[in-house]
């Protein structure tokens, strides 16, 4: 048995692999909750793991910690996955790989060797992230959004008597989309401006190429965004975990 583990911004997220499967997947917000995060993560770790491959954009203070738990766990350092100019049949699209986030690269991994074709991948957390690979596996590079709740958290920082705003809920219907108090115009607008910049960017990929791309959509905010969007999206709620999962597999 083996054990993944992604390191985000605000959760980690891990599950146990076999035969290349990902099972008794769990999570845990480790924003302002850091101790009860890894209390959980520890509760959850099998008693024995051949090996323990983690995708960490949480930075040093974190890995250090999972490397921690990991080396009293099981006597063994947990495996740090690094982005490299070409993997699984991907090349990176970014001139110095190192620069791409790694828990982007588990997910383009995932999502290319999962579709075998054209594919744009969408990670809603903190931030939103945007990523496309044509039929080819060519990387053809990204974009990084604000998340809503970071967006609607700048305005409260940066402006005067516009305050804390409520997360948006669902998508409302026709004009009920322009708020008539700052907290929703505040809480909509942060959400429908990611939207429609996501849409605008699969049109974009899907012009270049002539084809229309698999769009895959994961991230503790998949599903609050997938109702903005009007693309139409597959939700892969693990893709980052699916990632890590293939490395486990092929031995690398």
């Amino acid at each position: 048995m083996n054990v993944v583990i992604d390191i985000g911004n605000a959760r980690i997220k891990w599950a146990r692999v076999t035969d290349g499967a990902l099972h008794a997947q769990g999570h845990a917000l480790h924003l302002e909750a850091l101790d009860e995060a890894f209390e959980k993560l520890a509760a959850a770790l099998p008693p024995s793991a051949a090996r323990v491959v983690a995708a960490n954009v949480a930075g040093d203070k974190l890995g250090a910690r999972l490397a921690q738990l990991i080396r009293a766990r099981y006597r063994t350092e947990p495996e740090f996955l690094a982005v490299r100019a070409e993997a699984l049949g991907v090349r990176c699209g970014y001139a110095n790989p190192a620069r791409l986030g790694v828990d982007r690269w588990a997910a383009v991994l995932a999502a290319y060797r999962s579709i075998g074709g054209a594919v744009c991948v969408i990670g809603a957390g903190t931030a939103v992230t945007f990523d496309a690979v044509d039929a080819g596996g060519r990387h053809l590079g990204g974009l990084i959004f604000a998340g809503p709740r970071l967006a609607a958290s700048a305005l409260d920082r940066s402006t005067s008597g516009i305050g804390a705003t409520q997360p948006a809920g669902a998508r409302p219907a026709e004009l009920a989309l322009l708020g008539t108090n700052t907290d929703t115009a505040v809480g909509h607008a942060a959400v429908l401006a990611v939207a429609a910049g996501v849409d605008r960017a699969v049109a974009t990929v899907q012009a270049a190429l002539g084809l229309q791309p698999t769009v895959l959509l994961t991230g503790g905010d998949a599903q609050l965004l997938a109702g903005w969007l009007e693309t139409e999206t597959v939700l892969r709620a693990d893709l980052v975990l699916e990632g890590l999962a293939l490395f486990v597999e092929r031995g690398q």
